[in-house]
């Protein structure tokens, strides 16, 4: 079993808090994805849990062992980096077999376990090649054959496709999803990129600044963002906020007032909302739809600044009160710059949050 679980982990450099008490458990078998902005401890975590950095704090286990004390060559752990770290003069077999050769293993178990890799990363005919002669997508296999041959119970990932091109990361990550299938193992991977968290991972961890603001599914943190912070960074492109103020509350409902876009009263989950409360709409830019909307929907109008015609999507950016909002529509509606636009968002769309600390969630979306 390769389970892992962090509890209460700090990492401080100086007077610096990397990391500020983070607790997870992740299962076996599981892809997790940490992701966050730069700066956030994403990589510092990952370093944590391979042994190449100590924790300053908390603990950390695997399958249910303390690793905390453990050297980096004493966890079931192996690790695949985003500069691939090749040895240059060696071949891709060399390079595969690197881990073995030090473990000492005999040449027909290091031949066996190679080929076996290679085989699942499909560079069984490239054996006998070196690093130069290799693309970065090929290069960046032969990474994740080495730590393949580990036979690890965690792979640990950190931002393995960032220097690839945007058509070649599409084509890796389903190779990844596909390996992780395949090995059934437990991975952990690290990212900018909220797009690769979505499309991969079985939970997604959203850091910042050294704090774990959610964890959950890919859609349960789109539909359903704990605060202002998840909402504005999962999803594509991201959430529009405005500024509200809360009108009246009657039962379940609050009357809200919002700049350009007029009064409207909108359900809540009967968390703590008074009159007089200022508060913050959430739209997320495929919820708004072309036209006027029917009952339930809130309708307004609003004139594109800019017009990005994508083909299978439109993207639209227009002043909206003192915000300026963006909108996606699908396919190539009519619609330019400089055009008055009418625009509706169904209200069981509309996400609210509190403007008081962390500006949590107020308000789940089914």
């Amino acid at each position: 079993m390769a389970e892992l679980e962090l509890s209460g982990v700090s990492k401080v450099y100086g007077a610096f808090n990397a990391l500020r008490d983070v607790s997870l458990q992740i299962a076996d078998g599981e892809f997790a994805v940490f992701v966050g902005p730069s700066g956030c401890g994403k990589s510092t975590l990952l370093r944590l849990i391979a042994g190449l950095d100590p924790v300053s704090g908390g603990r950390i286990a695997i399958g249910g062992n303390d690793m905390t004390a453990r050297q980096a060559g004493q966890r079931p752990v192996a690790m695949v980096f985003q500069n691939y770290a090749l040895y240059p003069h060696m071949s891709v077999f060399e390079n595969i077999a690197f881990p073995l050769q030090m473990e000492r293993r005999t040449k027909d178990d290091i031949k066996r376990e190679v080929s076996r890799a290679a085989e699942i990363v499909q560079l069984s005919t490239r054996l006998q090649d070196r690093p130069a002669k290799l693309s970065g997508g090929q290069r960046q296999r032969v990474a994740i054959a080495r730590a393949i041959v580990r036979k690890p119970g965690i792979f640990l990932m950190d931002e393995p496709l960032s220097n690839l091109d945007a058509a070649l990361r599409m084509e890796m990550r389903a190779e990844l999803t596909q390996l992780h299938r395949r090995l059934g193992s437990t991975m952990v991977y690290v990212t900018h990129d909220q797009l690769e968290a979505m499309t991969m991972a079985d939970r997604i961890v959203v850091l910042n600044g050294g704090r774990v603001e959610q964890v959950g599914a890919p859609m349960e943190l789109y539909h359903n963002p704990a605060n202002l912070f998840v909402a504005g960074f999962i999803g594509s492109p991201p959430m529009n906020f405005a500024a509200a103020r809360v009108d009246a509350v009657e039962g379940h409902a609050a009357r809200l007032t919002v700049e350009g876009l007029g009064s409207f009263a909108v359900s809540y989950d009967g968390k703590e909302v008074s009159a007089g409360d200022a508060v913050t709409i959430g739209i997320r830019p495929e919820a708004m739809l072309p036209g006027a909307g029917e009952a339930g929907h809130l309708s307004f109008r609003m004139t594109p600044e800019t017009v990005e015609r994508l083909g299978l999507h439109t993207i639209v950016h227009a002043p909206v009160g003192a915000k300026t909002f963006t909108a996606l529509f699908n396919g190539d509606p009519r619609m330019a710059r400089g055009s008055a636009l009418d625009v509706s968002v169904p209200l069981a769309q509309l996400h609210l949050f509190d403007r008081n600390g962390a500006g949590r969630s107020i308000r789940d979306i089914q």
